[in-house]
């Protein structure tokens, strides 16, 4: 590699960074569909009016 072609450190920080606020926003997605799963569940509980106590905030 070519110091013309080698990325400096603040660019592989940079980079880093940026998959990192990728992985957050892709965790935060995942947690937002597993509340509404747990949501929809818990309905159904009470529906079939079994006792139900949240673990969701």
């Amino acid at each position: 590699m070519s110091s013309a072609d080698a990325e400096t450190i603040y660019e592989r920080v940079a980079k880093i960074e940026d998959e990192l606020a990728t992985l957050r926003n892709e965790v935060d997605v995942l947690k937002k569909a597993l509340r509404n799963k747990i949501a929809r569940h818990e309905i159904d509980m009470i529906k079939k009016g079994k006792d139900i106590s949240s673990i969701v905030d």
